[in-house]
């Protein structure tokens, strides 16, 4: 080849490549132009801001406050706002305020209340959280400083700290006067006794736990305990001591003797602690020999048959399911025990779609035997023909309303909705309410009711743990419960299980009811109320920051509440609950009536 031609194919195979070269360099460039458009939105990072209150702002303690900010959301974003105070969990629910309705939280507020918890004295930390399909969870925290609520403590003196002296100058003469006789009585202490079994048999071991708590229900760690046993007829006595741990409990264990007497056991506590009042606290126990204590529920460790001869009727009851292992554990169960009515308390499904919970109680979900209550996570709406969790509920168990009630042979059964009041109001005055009233009253008038029961969702009374009791709720019914003789409450929200003495409500502090009957398991026609709280389904458990000192057992399994009824001589409650890790049960109350009451 000559070196022209050479030449030429030289120049020709360079412009190729260089076409070729520039032809792939272009397509790079498309692809990494698309690529860096795209970036933005693959690697989204959304953000979530709270507006008000702000870091070392004061807020009253005890006190409703509300909580608003902003997040990156919009109404097609699908994200969520929930807040967490002093990280008592579970996080609450916030409600959008953006301008594109209910699913914009691009603004967002929560309303702090009692209903979950309260502003603590001193620091307290609030943290809202964002949580979006399409990017990492954020989060975003303040620090506000708690301070006394002037109406309920003493005012300090003018050289106390500027933010009491600014507090002081905001109130009348008149009301100091009345503030400063009232005195304070944050320095009492609060002490209850919990015998883990009731009856006990000679020569068992006996656990008591003893909860120290100030008045507002917070654990006192280190309280000193002085305590003394005195044994059934006055013939032995033993004295122990203790510290209570960061939780406020002592547990103290020993062994009743072989040889003792038969009768009440009396525990005698003295607890003490620096900046508090001493509290002294008396309860007792029965113990029992080893025979009665086996015809007597097994000690409670056995498995009881429930099935007793002219039985009325018999049901299960357990609320916060959930849906895994444990729950289906729990259902099991309830199959088992083959009861008339089985019964659901809220919280039915975590989750959007409730099609799990369908799933697990499709063995007990047969012949109108399965009844539930709406929770919190059950009433994301009001409107039976949206695609919400609650239209789902209200079609597949045909239900008129969220909350109903029915009669099951001599049993009155009343069906509260106590989830969002935003969309299925409780309030005085409500649908709901007035719903309640006019059913109780024709509950009481109707000869052929021999008892009434009513379950929900939310508490009404609890011992300090995740859910404090509803005021709401207590102000509203309790009083209609007492005048119309309801005989059980039913609720859950609190995953775990907590039964009280019979309760009169307190108009004067609803929060600290007046105990009408202070036996531990059995009650002759108390006319009012027990409370029982079994959010005991399968949901994770709720530890106990202490013990109310109206509530007679509690403790954290899980299982349900085994209700029987009979009608002989006397008509007869039987109250057990079945603890599904060890199949045994935990708890027994009976209530008898006379055929006349």
């Amino acid at each position: 080849m000559s070196g022209e031609a050479t030449l030429s194919f030289r120049v020709t195979i360079s412009f190729l490549s260089m076409v070729i070269l520039l032809m792939f360099t272009s397509s790079q460039l498309i692809f990494a132009q698309s690529s860096a458009q795209q970036l933005p939105f693959l690697t989204q990072k959304e953000s979530i801001k709270i507006l008000s209150p702000v870091t070392t702002q004061n807020t009253t303690v005890g006190k409703d406050l509300i909580i608003s900010g902003q997040s990156s959301d919009d109404v097609v974003k699908n994200c969520s706002v929930s807040v967490i105070v002093n990280d008592i969990r579970p996080y609450q629910n916030a409600f959008a305020r953006g301008t594109e309705g209910m699913d914009d939280f691009s603004r967002w507020e929560f309303a702090l209340s009692n209903n979950y918890t309260h502003v603590i004295e001193g620091m307290n930390k609030i943290t809202a959280k964002l949580l979006c399909e399409s990017a990492p969870t954020r989060w975003y925290s303040v620090f506000v400083n708690g301070i006394p609520n002037l109406s309920n403590v003493q005012i300090a003196p003018p050289q106390s700290s500027p933010i009491q002296s600014v507090e002081r100058s905001n109130v009348s003469e008149t009301n100091l006067s009345n503030i400063e006789e009232s005195g304070n009585n944050d320095t009492s202490l609060l002490v209850s006794i919990l015998a883990q079994k009731n009856p006990i048999a000679r020569g068992d071991i006996q656990n008591t736990t003893i909860t120290v708590t100030d008045s507002a229900k917070r654990p006192i760690t280190n309280a000193e305990i002085n305590g003394k046993l005195i044994y059934p007829g006055n013939n032995f006595k033993k004295e122990f001591v203790g510290i209570t741990d960061y939780n406020g409990k002592f547990i103290y264990s020993w062994t009743i003797g072989k040889k003792g007497d038969v009768g009440p056991l009396t525990v005698e506590v003295d607890a003490s602690s620096q900046g508090y009042q001493s509290s002294f606290i008396t309860s007792s126990f029965d113990v029992v020999d080893s025979s009665e204590s086996s015809k007597d529920n097994s000690a409670l460790g056995g498995n009881l048959d429930l099935h007793i001869p002219n039985s009325e009727l018999d049901f299960v009851v357990a609320g916060d399911y959930g849906c895994d292992s444990k729950t289906r554990q729990t259902i099991k169960d309830m199959v088992e025990q083959d009861t008339d009515l089985a019964f659901a308390l809220g919280d039915l499904s975590e989750v959007k779609n409730p099609n799990c919970f369908f799933d697990i109680i499709s063995k007990l979900d047969n012949k109108d035997k399965f009844k539930i209550a709406l929770g919190e996570s059950d009433t994301d709406s009001n409107e039976v023909r949206s695609s919400s969790r609650f239209s789902d509920f209200v079609r597949h168990f045909d239900l008129e309303s969220p909350f109903y009630s029915f009669d099951y042979k001599n049993v009155h059964f009343l069906a509260m909705s106590t989830g969002k009041s935003l969309f299925i109001p409780y309030a005085n005055g409500s649908e709901q309410y007035n719903f309640i009233a006019n059913d109780l009253r024709n509950a009481a008038n109707n000869t052929g009711i021999d008892w009434v029961i009513v379950y929900g969702y939310r508490p009404f009374y609890t011992s300090p743990t995740i859910h404090p009791g509803t005021a709401a709720l207590r102000e509203t019914y309790s009083p209609l419960f007492e005048q119309y003789g309801v005989d059980l409450v039913i609720t859950s929200h609190n995953h775990n299980y907590q039964r009280s003495y019979p309760l009169v409500h307190n108009v004067e502090d609803s929060r600290e009811p007046l105990i009408k009957d202070v036996n531990t398991s059995n009650y002759s026609a108390p006319g009012v109320p027990i409370y029982v709280g079994v959010g005991t389904a399968g949901n994770n458990l709720y530890d106990f920051r202490g013990q109310a000192p109206f509530m007679v057992t509690q403790f954290t399994e899980t299982g349900f509440l085994h209700v029987n009824i009979t009608k002989a001589e006397q008509n007869l409650l039987t109250g057990t609950f079945y603890n599904v890790g060890t199949g045994n049960y935990d708890d027994r109350f009976i209530i008898v009536k006379s055929k006349s009451e």
